[in-house]
Protein backbone atom coordinates (compact mmCIF):
# COMPACT_ATOMS: atom_id res chain seq x y z
CA UNK A 1 0.00 0.00 0.00
CA UNK A 2 1.72 3.19 -0.88
CA UNK A 3 1.83 5.78 1.39
CA UNK A 4 0.06 8.97 1.52
CA UNK A 5 2.49 11.46 1.52
CA UNK A 6 3.40 14.86 -1.00
CA UNK A 7 6.97 13.11 -0.62
CA UNK A 8 6.38 9.53 -1.51
CA UNK A 9 5.95 8.29 -4.84
CA UNK A 10 1.63 8.24 -5.80
CA UNK A 11 1.55 8.44 -9.51
CA UNK A 12 -0.04 5.71 -11.36
CA UNK A 13 0.43 4.84 -15.04
CA UNK A 14 -2.75 6.45 -15.90
CA UNK A 15 -2.27 9.64 -14.06
CA UNK A 16 0.96 10.04 -15.67
CA UNK A 17 -0.54 9.63 -18.90
CA UNK A 18 -3.15 12.18 -18.66
CA UNK A 19 -0.55 14.39 -17.13
CA UNK A 20 1.64 13.70 -20.05
CA UNK A 21 -1.15 14.29 -23.04
CA UNK A 22 -2.20 17.07 -21.26
CA UNK A 23 1.42 18.66 -21.65
CA UNK A 24 1.78 17.64 -25.23
CA UNK A 25 -1.95 17.67 -26.53
CA UNK A 26 -3.19 21.28 -26.99
CA UNK A 27 -3.88 24.18 -29.22
CA UNK A 28 -0.72 23.21 -31.11
CA UNK A 29 -2.72 20.20 -32.68
CA UNK A 30 -5.12 22.86 -34.34
CA UNK A 31 -2.09 23.94 -36.42
CA UNK A 32 -1.60 20.18 -37.65
CA UNK A 33 -4.38 20.26 -40.63
CA UNK A 34 -1.71 23.21 -42.07
CA UNK A 35 1.16 21.14 -41.53
CA UNK A 36 -0.79 18.33 -43.59
CA UNK A 37 -2.15 20.43 -46.06
CA UNK A 38 1.84 21.97 -46.66
CA UNK A 39 3.83 18.42 -47.04
CA UNK A 40 1.10 16.22 -48.05
CA UNK A 41 -1.43 14.43 -46.52
CA UNK A 42 -1.94 11.28 -48.28
CA UNK A 43 1.48 10.48 -47.69
CA UNK A 44 4.04 12.15 -47.06
CA UNK A 45 2.58 14.15 -44.29
CA UNK A 46 1.59 10.90 -42.03
CA UNK A 47 5.24 9.44 -42.69
CA UNK A 48 6.81 12.87 -40.65
CA UNK A 49 4.13 12.72 -37.92
CA UNK A 50 5.26 8.93 -37.49
CA UNK A 51 8.51 9.89 -37.69
CA UNK A 52 8.12 12.72 -35.62
CA UNK A 53 6.71 10.74 -33.33
CA UNK A 54 9.06 7.89 -32.90
CA UNK A 55 12.09 10.33 -32.28
CA UNK A 56 10.08 12.12 -29.67
CA UNK A 57 9.46 8.92 -27.78
CA UNK A 58 12.98 8.00 -27.82
CA UNK A 59 14.15 11.48 -26.77
CA UNK A 60 11.90 10.76 -23.42
CA UNK A 61 13.40 7.32 -22.74
CA UNK A 62 16.99 9.29 -23.04
CA UNK A 63 15.63 11.67 -20.84
CA UNK A 64 14.74 9.45 -17.97
CA UNK A 65 17.83 8.01 -18.52
CA UNK A 66 19.77 11.21 -18.17
CA UNK A 67 17.88 12.09 -15.14
CA UNK A 68 18.17 8.81 -13.94
CA UNK A 69 22.12 9.14 -14.37
CA UNK A 70 22.46 12.08 -12.80
CA UNK A 71 21.03 11.17 -9.15
CA UNK A 72 22.65 7.49 -9.19
CA UNK A 73 25.72 8.85 -7.35
CA UNK A 74 23.59 10.79 -4.51
CA UNK A 75 20.89 7.76 -3.99
CA UNK A 76 23.51 5.47 -4.04
CA UNK A 77 24.43 7.43 -0.91
CA UNK A 78 20.80 7.37 0.73
CA UNK A 79 19.81 4.66 3.59
CA UNK A 80 16.74 2.74 2.89
CA UNK A 81 16.29 0.87 6.00
CA UNK A 82 12.58 1.25 6.25
CA UNK A 83 10.82 -0.37 3.18
CA UNK A 84 8.25 2.43 2.63
CA UNK A 85 11.32 4.77 2.26
CA UNK A 86 11.65 2.97 -1.36
CA UNK A 87 8.44 4.96 -2.40
CA UNK A 88 10.00 7.97 -1.77
CA UNK A 89 9.51 10.55 -4.76
CA UNK A 90 12.53 10.75 -7.33
CA UNK A 91 14.53 14.39 -7.59
CA UNK A 92 15.78 14.24 -10.89
CA UNK A 93 15.26 17.75 -12.54
CA UNK A 94 15.77 18.89 -16.20
CA UNK A 95 18.60 21.53 -15.20
CA UNK A 96 20.19 19.12 -12.77
CA UNK A 97 20.97 16.79 -15.59
CA UNK A 98 22.05 19.11 -17.63
CA UNK A 99 24.53 20.59 -14.90
CA UNK A 100 25.68 17.03 -14.48
CA UNK A 101 26.56 16.51 -18.12
CA UNK A 102 27.63 19.44 -18.95
CA UNK A 103 28.56 21.90 -15.86
CA UNK A 104 27.03 24.48 -14.06
CA UNK A 105 27.09 26.83 -16.76
CA UNK A 106 24.90 24.29 -18.47
CA UNK A 107 22.28 24.22 -15.89
CA UNK A 108 21.81 28.45 -16.19
CA UNK A 109 21.15 28.00 -20.38
CA UNK A 110 18.57 24.69 -19.69
CA UNK A 111 16.99 26.82 -16.65
CA UNK A 112 16.71 29.56 -18.67
CA UNK A 113 15.54 27.63 -22.11
CA UNK A 114 12.66 25.49 -20.05
CA UNK A 115 11.43 28.66 -18.53
CA UNK A 116 11.46 30.00 -22.15
CA UNK A 117 9.69 27.62 -23.47
CA UNK A 118 7.15 27.05 -20.80
CA UNK A 119 6.77 31.18 -20.28
CA UNK A 120 5.82 32.00 -23.71
CA UNK A 121 3.87 29.25 -24.10
CA UNK A 122 1.57 30.59 -21.57
CA UNK A 123 1.54 34.07 -22.99
CA UNK A 124 0.61 31.91 -26.12
CA UNK A 125 -2.10 30.45 -24.89
CA UNK A 126 -3.60 32.99 -23.48
CA UNK A 127 -3.69 34.56 -26.46
CA UNK A 128 -5.82 31.68 -27.63
CA UNK A 129 -7.95 31.60 -24.77
CA UNK A 130 -8.54 35.27 -25.94
CA UNK A 131 -9.46 34.68 -28.89
CA UNK A 132 -11.57 31.28 -28.38
CA UNK A 133 -13.79 33.44 -26.08
CA UNK A 134 -13.65 36.02 -28.61
CA UNK A 135 -17.46 35.59 -29.69
CA UNK A 136 -18.96 34.58 -26.74
CA UNK A 137 -17.86 37.86 -25.13
CA UNK A 138 -18.44 40.30 -28.68
CA UNK A 139 -22.03 38.97 -28.00
CA UNK A 140 -22.29 40.29 -24.89
CA UNK A 141 -20.12 43.34 -25.23
CA UNK A 142 -20.28 44.79 -28.37
CA UNK A 143 -16.74 45.83 -29.49
CA UNK A 144 -15.70 49.28 -30.65
CA UNK A 145 -16.47 49.47 -34.61
CA UNK A 146 -13.64 48.44 -36.73
CA UNK A 147 -11.76 46.26 -34.29
CA UNK A 148 -11.75 43.39 -35.81
CA UNK A 149 -9.67 40.61 -33.88
CA UNK A 150 -7.53 41.00 -31.23
CA UNK A 151 -7.22 43.10 -27.45
CA UNK A 152 -10.24 44.88 -26.10
CA UNK A 153 -10.95 45.81 -22.63
CA UNK A 154 -14.01 43.06 -22.60
CA UNK A 155 -11.90 40.37 -24.46
CA UNK A 156 -9.01 40.61 -22.15
CA UNK A 157 -11.17 40.97 -18.56
CA UNK A 158 -12.43 37.68 -20.15
CA UNK A 159 -9.29 36.24 -20.35
CA UNK A 160 -8.15 37.15 -16.88
CA UNK A 161 -11.34 35.99 -15.26
CA UNK A 162 -10.22 32.80 -16.55
CA UNK A 163 -6.92 33.11 -15.35
CA UNK A 164 -7.96 34.11 -11.88
CA UNK A 165 -9.91 30.97 -11.93
CA UNK A 166 -7.65 28.63 -12.92
CA UNK A 167 -5.05 30.13 -10.78
CA UNK A 168 -5.03 27.72 -7.85
CA UNK A 169 -4.36 24.89 -9.60
CA UNK A 170 -0.68 26.10 -10.28
CA UNK A 171 0.15 26.54 -6.89
CA UNK A 172 0.09 22.86 -6.27
CA UNK A 173 3.08 20.90 -5.33
CA UNK A 174 2.90 17.93 -8.01
CA UNK A 175 1.39 17.21 -11.03
CA UNK A 176 -0.24 13.64 -9.59
CA UNK A 177 -2.99 15.74 -8.30
CA UNK A 178 -3.09 17.62 -11.60
CA UNK A 179 -4.99 13.57 -12.89
CA UNK A 180 -8.34 14.46 -12.88
CA UNK A 181 -7.74 18.12 -14.64
CA UNK A 182 -5.80 16.15 -17.27
CA UNK A 183 -8.61 13.77 -18.13
CA UNK A 184 -11.12 16.71 -18.46
CA UNK A 185 -8.73 18.44 -21.31
CA UNK A 186 -8.37 14.93 -23.06
CA UNK A 187 -12.06 14.70 -22.75
CA UNK A 188 -12.69 18.42 -24.48
CA UNK A 189 -9.65 18.51 -26.68
CA UNK A 190 -10.64 15.07 -28.30
CA UNK A 191 -14.13 16.69 -28.95
CA UNK A 192 -12.94 19.73 -30.94
CA UNK A 193 -11.67 16.65 -33.15
CA UNK A 194 -14.26 15.22 -33.76
CA UNK A 195 -16.08 18.94 -34.58
CA UNK A 196 -13.52 19.41 -37.45
CA UNK A 197 -13.57 15.75 -38.24
CA UNK A 198 -17.78 16.19 -38.54
CA UNK A 199 -17.15 19.18 -40.42
CA UNK A 200 -14.51 17.87 -42.63
CA UNK A 201 -16.23 14.94 -43.92
CA UNK A 202 -19.56 17.11 -44.52
CA UNK A 203 -17.55 18.67 -46.76
CA UNK A 204 -16.21 15.89 -48.75
CA UNK A 205 -19.73 14.55 -49.16
CA UNK A 206 -21.00 18.21 -50.70
CA UNK A 207 -23.06 18.92 -47.73
CA UNK A 208 -20.79 21.93 -47.17
CA UNK A 209 -21.44 25.17 -49.42
CA UNK A 210 -18.06 25.42 -51.57
CA UNK A 211 -17.02 28.82 -52.09
CA UNK A 212 -16.54 29.70 -55.83
CA UNK A 213 -13.07 31.49 -56.96
CA UNK A 214 -12.19 33.74 -59.53
CA UNK A 215 -8.62 32.20 -59.71
CA UNK A 216 -8.36 28.81 -61.46
CA UNK A 217 -5.76 27.91 -59.11
CA UNK A 218 -8.15 28.21 -56.50
CA UNK A 219 -10.79 26.30 -58.02
CA UNK A 220 -8.22 23.81 -58.90
CA UNK A 221 -6.89 23.26 -55.00
CA UNK A 222 -10.67 23.76 -54.13
CA UNK A 223 -11.64 20.58 -55.90
CA UNK A 224 -8.78 18.49 -54.89
CA UNK A 225 -7.31 18.99 -51.48
CA UNK A 226 -5.50 15.41 -51.25
CA UNK A 227 -2.11 15.58 -52.53
CA UNK A 228 0.68 13.13 -51.80
CA UNK A 229 3.81 15.00 -51.75
CA UNK A 230 4.35 18.50 -50.86
CA UNK A 231 4.75 21.26 -53.63
CA UNK A 232 7.98 22.67 -52.54
CA UNK A 233 11.00 22.45 -49.72
CA UNK A 234 10.06 25.33 -48.18
CA UNK A 235 6.64 23.90 -47.52
CA UNK A 236 8.30 21.20 -45.43
CA UNK A 237 10.40 23.22 -43.71
CA UNK A 238 7.37 25.20 -42.58
CA UNK A 239 5.64 22.22 -41.24
CA UNK A 240 8.33 20.68 -39.63
CA UNK A 241 8.43 22.98 -36.41
CA UNK A 242 4.59 22.24 -36.48
CA UNK A 243 4.86 18.91 -36.60
CA UNK A 244 8.17 18.80 -33.76
CA UNK A 245 6.11 21.44 -31.48
CA UNK A 246 3.06 18.82 -31.17
CA UNK A 247 4.91 16.59 -29.30
CA UNK A 248 6.88 19.01 -26.96
CA UNK A 249 6.18 17.56 -23.28
CA UNK A 250 9.73 17.10 -21.77
CA UNK A 251 10.07 20.30 -19.50
CA UNK A 252 7.04 17.60 -17.36
CA UNK A 253 8.76 14.42 -18.14
CA UNK A 254 11.37 14.11 -15.44
CA UNK A 255 8.63 15.67 -12.36
CA UNK A 256 5.98 12.72 -13.59
CA UNK A 257 8.50 10.25 -13.27
CA UNK A 258 9.88 10.82 -10.16
CA UNK A 259 6.17 10.53 -8.83
CA UNK A 260 5.44 7.66 -10.70
CA UNK A 261 5.24 4.24 -8.27
CA UNK A 262 7.59 1.34 -9.54
CA UNK A 263 9.41 3.50 -12.24
CA UNK A 264 10.64 0.21 -13.67
CA UNK A 265 11.66 0.02 -17.43
CA UNK A 266 8.72 -1.67 -17.98
CA UNK A 267 6.55 0.30 -16.92
CA UNK A 268 8.38 3.86 -18.06
CA UNK A 269 7.93 1.99 -21.21
CA UNK A 270 4.02 1.26 -21.30
CA UNK A 271 4.15 4.68 -20.05
CA UNK A 272 5.62 6.42 -22.51
CA UNK A 273 3.81 4.54 -25.58
CA UNK A 274 0.04 4.31 -24.42
CA UNK A 275 0.38 8.12 -24.00
CA UNK A 276 2.31 8.99 -27.33
CA UNK A 277 0.75 6.48 -29.87
CA UNK A 278 -3.22 7.60 -29.05
CA UNK A 279 -1.72 11.01 -29.21
CA UNK A 280 -0.01 10.57 -32.70
CA UNK A 281 -3.78 8.68 -33.86
CA UNK A 282 -5.20 11.63 -32.92
CA UNK A 283 -2.99 14.09 -34.71
CA UNK A 284 -3.33 11.83 -37.53
CA UNK A 285 -7.21 12.36 -37.66
CA UNK A 286 -7.48 15.77 -36.86
CA UNK A 287 -4.60 16.60 -39.49
CA UNK A 288 -5.72 14.59 -42.20
CA UNK A 289 -9.69 15.91 -41.61
CA UNK A 290 -8.91 19.21 -40.90
CA UNK A 291 -6.31 19.43 -44.05
CA UNK A 292 -9.69 17.83 -46.69
CA UNK A 293 -11.49 20.89 -45.24
CA UNK A 294 -9.85 23.14 -48.08
CA UNK A 295 -12.37 22.27 -50.65
CA UNK A 296 -14.29 24.22 -48.93
CA UNK A 297 -12.56 27.51 -47.42
CA UNK A 298 -12.30 30.42 -50.34
CA UNK A 299 -8.87 30.21 -51.36
CA UNK A 300 -8.52 26.38 -51.06
CA UNK A 301 -5.85 27.30 -48.22
CA UNK A 302 -5.81 26.25 -44.71
CA UNK A 303 -4.82 28.82 -41.77
CA UNK A 304 -2.67 27.74 -38.91
CA UNK A 305 -5.93 27.32 -36.56
CA UNK A 306 -8.27 25.22 -38.52
CA UNK A 307 -11.46 26.90 -36.62
CA UNK A 308 -10.71 30.06 -37.83
CA UNK A 309 -11.28 28.26 -41.29
CA UNK A 310 -15.32 27.66 -40.23
CA UNK A 311 -17.92 29.88 -40.77
CA UNK A 312 -18.59 32.76 -37.31
CA UNK A 313 -22.39 31.48 -37.12
CA UNK A 314 -21.65 27.87 -37.11
CA UNK A 315 -23.05 26.09 -33.61
CA UNK A 316 -20.73 23.33 -34.11
CA UNK A 317 -17.67 25.88 -34.36
CA UNK A 318 -19.42 27.61 -31.24
CA UNK A 319 -19.13 24.25 -29.50
CA UNK A 320 -15.42 23.45 -30.97
CA UNK A 321 -14.22 26.97 -29.59
CA UNK A 322 -15.51 26.17 -26.24
CA UNK A 323 -14.34 23.00 -25.66
CA UNK A 324 -10.75 24.58 -26.89
CA UNK A 325 -10.81 26.95 -24.30
CA UNK A 326 -11.68 24.58 -21.49
CA UNK A 327 -8.64 22.31 -22.87
CA UNK A 328 -6.16 25.59 -22.66
CA UNK A 329 -7.68 26.53 -19.44
CA UNK A 330 -6.75 23.29 -17.87
CA UNK A 331 -3.41 22.76 -19.45
CA UNK A 332 -2.36 26.12 -17.71
CA UNK A 333 -1.17 24.29 -15.03
CA UNK A 334 1.00 21.96 -16.88
CA UNK A 335 3.22 24.89 -18.33
CA UNK A 336 3.80 27.11 -15.46
CA UNK A 337 4.48 24.78 -12.61
CA UNK A 338 7.74 23.46 -14.15
CA UNK A 339 8.70 27.56 -15.03
CA UNK A 340 7.43 28.16 -11.71
CA UNK A 341 9.32 25.60 -9.40
CA UNK A 342 12.52 26.55 -11.63
CA UNK A 343 12.03 30.05 -10.53
CA UNK A 344 11.58 28.32 -7.04
CA UNK A 345 15.00 26.69 -7.44
CA UNK A 346 16.40 29.53 -8.52
CA UNK A 347 15.15 31.94 -5.57
CA UNK A 348 15.77 29.20 -3.02
CA UNK A 349 19.62 29.67 -3.78
CA UNK A 350 19.60 33.48 -2.42
CA UNK A 351 20.02 34.36 1.51
CA UNK A 352 16.79 35.45 1.17
CA UNK A 353 15.02 32.07 -0.39
CA UNK A 354 16.87 30.19 2.41
CA UNK A 355 15.33 32.61 5.29
CA UNK A 356 11.61 31.64 3.78
CA UNK A 357 12.59 28.02 3.64
CA UNK A 358 13.66 27.82 7.16
CA UNK A 359 10.59 29.86 8.17
CA UNK A 360 8.32 27.87 6.47
CA UNK A 361 10.25 24.38 7.46
CA UNK A 362 9.89 25.85 11.38
CA UNK A 363 5.44 26.56 10.91
CA UNK A 364 5.17 23.10 9.19
CA UNK A 365 7.17 21.56 12.52
CA UNK A 366 9.19 19.87 10.06
CA UNK A 367 11.72 17.09 11.27
CA UNK A 368 15.35 18.74 10.54
CA UNK A 369 17.18 16.21 8.45
CA UNK A 370 18.63 13.57 10.16
CA UNK A 371 22.13 13.30 7.67
CA UNK A 372 23.61 10.73 9.54
CA UNK A 373 20.99 8.21 9.32
CA UNK A 374 20.41 8.92 5.64
CA UNK A 375 23.82 8.37 4.98
CA UNK A 376 24.59 5.14 6.92
CA UNK A 377 22.71 1.87 7.68
CA UNK A 378 23.04 0.38 11.04
CA UNK A 379 24.30 -3.31 9.60
CA UNK A 380 27.56 -3.80 9.12
CA UNK A 381 29.63 -5.57 6.32
CA UNK A 382 32.04 -8.49 6.90
CA UNK A 383 35.18 -5.69 7.67
CA UNK A 384 32.94 -3.72 10.23
CA UNK A 385 32.58 -1.38 7.21
CA UNK A 386 29.26 0.13 6.29
CA UNK A 387 26.83 -0.92 3.69
CA UNK A 388 25.92 1.52 1.01
CA UNK A 389 22.56 0.90 0.03
CA UNK A 390 21.01 1.61 -3.61
CA UNK A 391 18.59 3.77 -4.85
CA UNK A 392 15.40 2.88 -4.00
CA UNK A 393 13.76 2.15 -7.64
CA UNK A 394 15.85 -0.43 -7.18
CA UNK A 395 14.93 -2.17 -3.73
CA UNK A 396 11.66 -1.53 -4.54
CA UNK A 397 11.30 -3.87 -7.31
CA UNK A 398 13.69 -6.82 -6.32
CA UNK A 399 10.25 -8.57 -5.01
CA UNK A 400 8.37 -7.94 -8.09
CA UNK A 401 11.00 -9.52 -9.97
CA UNK A 402 10.63 -6.79 -12.80
CA UNK A 403 14.04 -4.87 -14.24
CA UNK A 404 14.51 -1.28 -12.95
CA UNK A 405 15.08 1.53 -15.46
CA UNK A 406 18.79 0.76 -16.30
CA UNK A 407 19.35 0.00 -12.69
CA UNK A 408 20.17 -4.06 -13.19
CA UNK A 409 21.59 -3.48 -15.93
CA UNK A 410 24.60 -1.83 -14.39
CA UNK A 411 24.50 -3.17 -11.47
CA UNK A 412 23.37 -5.82 -9.17
CA UNK A 413 20.75 -5.62 -6.87
CA UNK A 414 22.74 -7.61 -4.27
CA UNK A 415 25.88 -6.14 -4.16
CA UNK A 416 26.17 -3.61 -2.13
CA UNK A 417 29.44 -0.82 -2.33
CA UNK A 418 31.57 -1.38 0.90
CA UNK A 419 32.93 2.55 2.56
CA UNK A 420 34.98 3.09 5.42
CA UNK A 421 33.26 5.61 7.83
CA UNK A 422 36.19 7.27 9.04
CA UNK A 423 38.36 7.82 5.89
CA UNK A 424 35.67 9.14 3.96
CA UNK A 425 34.39 11.99 5.88
CA UNK A 426 35.15 14.81 3.15
CA UNK A 427 33.34 12.73 0.64
CA UNK A 428 30.39 12.07 2.96
CA UNK A 429 30.23 16.15 3.91
CA UNK A 430 29.94 16.31 0.09
CA UNK A 431 27.19 14.35 -0.22
CA UNK A 432 25.79 15.89 2.89
CA UNK A 433 25.55 19.49 1.60
CA UNK A 434 23.86 17.85 -2.38
CA UNK A 435 21.28 15.58 -0.28
CA UNK A 436 20.35 18.72 1.70
CA UNK A 437 20.06 21.48 -1.18
CA UNK A 438 17.94 18.59 -3.08
CA UNK A 439 15.34 18.18 -0.14
CA UNK A 440 15.51 21.68 0.33
CA UNK A 441 15.22 22.91 -3.26
CA UNK A 442 12.32 25.24 -2.46
CA UNK A 443 9.41 23.87 -3.25
CA UNK A 444 7.68 22.40 -0.07
CA UNK A 445 7.58 25.92 0.85
CA UNK A 446 4.10 27.11 0.10
CA UNK A 447 4.68 30.58 0.13
CA UNK A 448 7.44 30.33 -2.42
CA UNK A 449 5.23 28.54 -4.69
CA UNK A 450 2.47 31.02 -4.50
CA UNK A 451 4.62 33.76 -5.07
CA UNK A 452 6.32 32.37 -8.57
CA UNK A 453 3.28 30.11 -9.62
CA UNK A 454 1.32 34.08 -9.56
CA UNK A 455 4.55 36.18 -10.64
CA UNK A 456 4.65 33.48 -14.08
CA UNK A 457 1.18 33.01 -14.12
CA UNK A 458 0.11 36.51 -14.37
CA UNK A 459 3.31 38.46 -16.10
CA UNK A 460 2.70 35.98 -18.89
CA UNK A 461 -1.20 37.14 -18.86
CA UNK A 462 -0.43 40.54 -18.87
CA UNK A 463 2.01 40.41 -21.91
CA UNK A 464 -1.01 38.69 -23.46
CA UNK A 465 -2.72 41.19 -23.26
CA UNK A 466 -1.19 43.83 -25.81
CA UNK A 467 -0.19 40.73 -27.92
CA UNK A 468 -2.51 40.72 -30.58
CA UNK A 469 -0.92 37.69 -32.71
CA UNK A 470 1.94 35.56 -31.23
CA UNK A 471 2.32 33.33 -34.36
CA UNK A 472 6.22 34.82 -35.05
CA UNK A 473 6.87 33.72 -31.11
CA UNK A 474 5.10 29.87 -31.51
CA UNK A 475 7.51 30.06 -35.28
CA UNK A 476 10.62 30.38 -33.28
CA UNK A 477 9.36 28.50 -30.21
CA UNK A 478 9.02 25.59 -32.61
CA UNK A 479 12.04 25.63 -34.61
CA UNK A 480 15.08 26.61 -31.76
CA UNK A 481 14.05 25.92 -28.60
CA UNK A 482 11.78 22.87 -28.76
CA UNK A 483 14.51 20.99 -30.81
CA UNK A 484 17.16 21.88 -28.12
CA UNK A 485 14.92 21.03 -25.14
CA UNK A 486 13.22 18.18 -26.61
CA UNK A 487 15.96 16.42 -28.59
CA UNK A 488 19.61 17.89 -28.29
CA UNK A 489 20.16 18.42 -24.76
CA UNK A 490 18.53 15.10 -23.94
CA UNK A 491 20.49 13.03 -26.11
CA UNK A 492 23.44 15.04 -25.62
CA UNK A 493 22.89 14.36 -21.73
CA UNK A 494 22.44 10.60 -22.22
CA UNK A 495 25.67 10.49 -24.02
CA UNK A 496 27.65 12.32 -21.56
CA UNK A 497 26.27 10.84 -18.65
CA UNK A 498 25.94 6.95 -20.06
CA UNK A 499 29.38 7.14 -21.23
CA UNK A 500 30.84 7.14 -17.74
CA UNK A 501 30.02 3.67 -16.96
CA UNK A 502 31.99 1.42 -16.64
CA UNK A 503 32.85 -1.05 -19.44
CA UNK A 504 32.91 -4.50 -17.40
CA UNK A 505 29.35 -3.34 -16.45
CA UNK A 506 28.05 -3.53 -19.73
CA UNK A 507 29.19 -6.77 -20.46
CA UNK A 508 27.69 -8.69 -17.31
CA UNK A 509 25.05 -10.76 -18.78
CA UNK A 510 27.67 -11.69 -22.04
CA UNK A 511 27.11 -8.59 -24.50
CA UNK A 512 24.13 -8.15 -24.32
CA UNK A 513 23.96 -5.29 -22.02
CA UNK A 514 26.09 -3.72 -23.92
CA UNK A 515 24.95 -4.17 -27.60
CA UNK A 516 21.80 -2.46 -26.53
CA UNK A 517 24.04 0.31 -24.81
CA UNK A 518 26.12 1.12 -27.96
CA UNK A 519 22.88 0.90 -30.36
CA UNK A 520 21.19 3.59 -28.20
CA UNK A 521 24.47 5.50 -28.08
CA UNK A 522 24.12 5.24 -31.85
CA UNK A 523 20.85 6.25 -32.20
CA UNK A 524 21.77 9.11 -29.88
CA UNK A 525 24.36 10.15 -31.72
CA UNK A 526 22.20 10.38 -35.16
CA UNK A 527 19.57 12.54 -33.41
CA UNK A 528 22.40 14.79 -31.90
CA UNK A 529 24.10 15.34 -35.47
CA UNK A 530 20.44 15.45 -37.28
CA UNK A 531 18.55 17.85 -35.43
CA UNK A 532 21.35 20.36 -34.77
CA UNK A 533 21.34 21.54 -38.42
CA UNK A 534 17.42 21.19 -38.42
CA UNK A 535 17.61 23.76 -35.53
CA UNK A 536 19.73 26.00 -37.63
CA UNK A 537 18.04 25.55 -40.66
CA UNK A 538 14.30 25.65 -39.39
CA UNK A 539 15.12 29.12 -37.41
CA UNK A 540 16.37 30.97 -40.18
CA UNK A 541 13.37 30.01 -42.03
CA UNK A 542 10.75 31.14 -39.16
CA UNK A 543 13.13 34.40 -38.92
CA UNK A 544 12.85 34.42 -42.82
CA UNK A 545 9.35 34.42 -42.61
CA UNK A 546 8.70 36.72 -40.13
CA UNK A 547 10.89 39.28 -41.98
CA UNK A 548 8.61 38.52 -45.17
CA UNK A 549 5.45 38.41 -43.53
CA UNK A 550 6.81 42.49 -42.05
CA UNK A 551 7.59 43.72 -45.73
CA UNK A 552 4.31 42.62 -46.93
Amino acid sequence: MPRQDENFRQGTISSARFNLLSSMVGGGSLSLPLAFHQTGNMFMAPILLVITSVLAQQSIYFLVKAGIYSTERRDMSDNHNDPLDNDKKGTASYENMASQAFGAKARVLSSVLVFACCFFGTAGYAVLLRDMLEPLVDSVVVPPEGTGGGPTFSRNLAMLTVILIVSPLCIMKNLTALKNVGAASMASVLTVGLCVAYRSIECQLGFTEQHDNDNSDNKENSESSMQAFPSSMKMVLDAVPLFISSYICHFNVLPIHNELRCPTSDRVTQWVRTSMWPATLFYYVIGLTGSLYAKCTPNGEIQGNILLDFDEDDPLLLLGRMCLAMTITLAFPMLVIPARDILVRAVAGTRCGRRIIAKSARKSSLAPLDVSDAMFSDDEGPNGLTEVQFEHMEVAQATHLEEPLLAMENRSITNTAPVAMRDNLDEFDENRSTSRSIEQDGTDSRLLRIAAALSVFWSAAIIACSVSSIDVVWDLLGSSFSIMMAFIIPCGAYLKLAGRKRFFNQVSDGGASFRKWMVSRTLAWIMVIGFIPLMIVSTANAVYNSLSANVV
